[in-house]
C-alpha cells in the first residue's frame, strides 16, 4: 500500500494554478445524520442526509497580477460561484491522483495575517454552492 505523502498537491481556483503559493490544504465532505427512530424501537436509527463539502487552503500572501490576492479578492468581493479544484499531486487526474472538485463560493478572506517577521498567510474556505456538491474525477 502506497502512502500519500504531500509536497507537490495541485490547488487551482477559478482556472488559476496557485498551487505554488498553498502550505496546507483540507477537503472536508460530510452528510448530516437524520434521525428516523419510530415508536416501539429500542435503539435510536438514523439515515444519511443531506450533504456538504468544504475545501480550507493556507495560501502564502502573494499581491502580484494573477496570484493570491488577485485572485480571491474579486471572488469575495463578487456574488458569483466558481471552481476549485485539488489533486494530491500536480500531474494530471487519474485514478491513483483524484482531482476532487467543487462548485464554490467564497464568504470570507483575510488578506493579510501575520506578525512581524511571520510570512503573511491566509487561511480560505471555499464552501459548497452547488447542488451537486464534490465531485472526484479520475480521469
Amino acid at each position: 500500500m502506497a502512502i500519500t505523502v504531500l509536497t507537490n498537491a495541485f490547488v487551482s481556483v477559478n482556472g488559476v494554478d496557485l498551487s505554488d503559493h498553498v502550505t496546507a490544504v483540507t477537503i472536508e465532505t460530510t452528510d448530516d445524520d437524520v434521525e428516523i427512530t419510530a415508536m416501539g424501537a429500542v435503539a435510536k436509527a438514523y439515515a444519511k442526509g443531506l450533504g456538504d463539502a468544504n475545501m480550507t487552503v493556507t495560501f502564502l500572501q502573494d499581491f502580484a497580477a494573477g496570484k493570491v490576492d488577485a485572485t480571491l479578492y474579486p471572488l469575495k468581493a463578487g456574488n458569483t460561484t466558481f471552481t476549485v479544484a485539488v489533486r494530491p499531486t500536480n500531474a494530471v487526474a487519474s485514478p491513483t491522483n483524484p482531482e476532487y472538485r467543487i462548485t464554490a463560493m467564497l464568504f470570507g478572506y483575510n488578506p493579510l495575517d501575520g506578525s512581524i517577521g511571520d510570512a503573511s498567510s491566509t487561511d480560505v474556505t471555499f464552501r459548497n454552492a452547488s447542488q451537486a456538491g464534490m465531485t472526484r474525477v479520475t480521469a
